[in-house]
């Protein structure tokens, strides 16, 4: 699947369709991630988020796709919206993977498997040949999705969050074709 025809296709995992997002999205986006619960753990998402930070977000990211400079993809589960995913931060065969999900759908395998298709379609159909990702000291839970998908420990890093107006500590994985 080569990324001009991802606006009309999808990444189907067992359980996930990953997919483009659509305008259609953007209350269920804005509901799902203005969860203080969710941003604290994300870098740089406007809090409170509203429907214009949702419909600016689906905009850019189609622009995005058909220029294929990132792919931001919204993560369902029986045509309900779960969370996001993205590939980003392009340095020839390598690049920054980012996800979430809304707080109801943590802790059932769903970011697991939505990383597993989108390092599958980064290696597979880009050709990439490492792909970086990294969470906030403290989020567990995306830890060990990472360990689970075969990242390993790049370095420590400190970023400062304009929302959380704060410096955080972030640890960066690497997995390698």
């Amino acid at each position: 699947m080569r990324l001009s025809h991802m606006l009309k296709e999808a990444l189907i995992t067992e359980r996930l369709v990953i997919k483009s997002p659509e305008i259609d999205d953007k209350v269920e986006l804005t509901q799902l991630i203005n969860d203080y619960d969710v941003v604290q753990w994300l870098s740089n998402i406007p809090f409170p988020y509203t429907i214009g930070d949702a419909e600016n977000f689906i905009e850019r990211s189609q622009e995005k796709i058909l220029k294929q400079e990132s792919y931001n993809f919204m993560i369902f589960q029986n045509n309900k919206l779960l969370g996001g995913i993205a590939l980003t931060e392009f340095n020839g065969p390598s690049c920054e993977l980012g996800y979430w999900l809304g707080k109801r759908y943590w802790g059932n395998g769903f970011a697991t498997e939505a990383v597993g298709g989108i390092l599958k379609f980064g290696f597979d159909d880009l050709s990439l040949n490492e792909i970086y990702a990294s969470y906030k000291i403290g989020n567990e839970a995306s830890k060990n999705v990472l360990r689970k998908c075969g990242f390993h420990f790049y370095r420590e890093f400190q970023e400062f969050d304009s929302v959380l107006e704060k410096y955080e500590q972030l640890i960066e994985m690497v997995i390698r074709k």
